[in-house]
């Protein structure tokens, strides 16, 4: 006998987190028109912005997954099909904002990882689209799957903003030999080289340690 859906979490979900993330998702998408019209880039925030409301949302929708085939709530199946379309001009946004960040400052372990549940997000997105009937069971997986490449391997968080760092003040040293730095090269290397010694200690200022 399959277990009841609690009618607290029920009600909870249903009247007060969904009806949050779409005020949320009208907010950030008057948010976006704005930027696209200006073409003005907040400094930093607009990605978590958006990470913690695709994070709310998808939220939302696994509390309402039990319900989906039950008498008078087809709408969740609407819900589930639309969220993942709306989103998508969000992770658009959200891509502009962190690799333009990584362009500037290269990575962070911060900003590795925004990158990295971009990229989840976007699979996701794509997936539910594509095959809207899967097991949600894939999405914490595959979350897992995430975290653990983020954290073992050349490919880990803490070894790409190292590499990453390490290599923004081999370029701008190699600036200095050339043509001198301006006041603004000057502290970016100043940031890069207190955010390798922060985080790696003194070995990992040295390029290639």
């Amino acid at each position: 006998m399959p277990l009841a859906y609690p009618k607290g979490l029920k009600a909870f979900t249903q009247f007060v987190l969904i009806p949050l993330v779409l005020i949320y998702l009208i907010i950030l998408w008057a948010y976006e028109t704005k930027i696209l019209l200006t073409a003005n880039l907040p400094k930093g925030w607009v990605s978590i912005l958006i990470l913690v409301f695709s994070v709310l949302g998808i939220l939302a929708m696994l509390l309402v997954y039990p319900l989906r085939n039950k008498e008078n709530h087809a709408w969740i199946k609407q819900l589930w099909k639309w969220y993942f379309r709306l989103i998508i001009p969000l992770i658009g946004l959200l891509y502009w904002a962190i690799l333009y960040r990584i362009n500037l400052y290269g990575f962070t372990v911060g900003r590795y990882y925004v990158l990295l549940l971009a990229l989840w997000l976007t699979a996701i997105t794509v997936y539910s689209i594509i095959k809207p009937n899967y097991h949600i069971k894939i999405i914490p997986i595959s979350l897992a799957i995430v975290g653990f490449i983020s954290l073992y391997g050349p490919q880990s968080a803490a070894n790409i903003s190292k590499v990453s760092q390490q290599n923004r003040v081999a370029e701008l040293l190699q600036i200095h030999h050339t043509k001198g730095l301006s006041e603004e090269e000057q502290n970016e290397i100043s940031s890069a080289v207190t955010y390798l010694f922060n985080n790696y200690s003194a070995n990992g200022i040295v390029t290639g340690k």
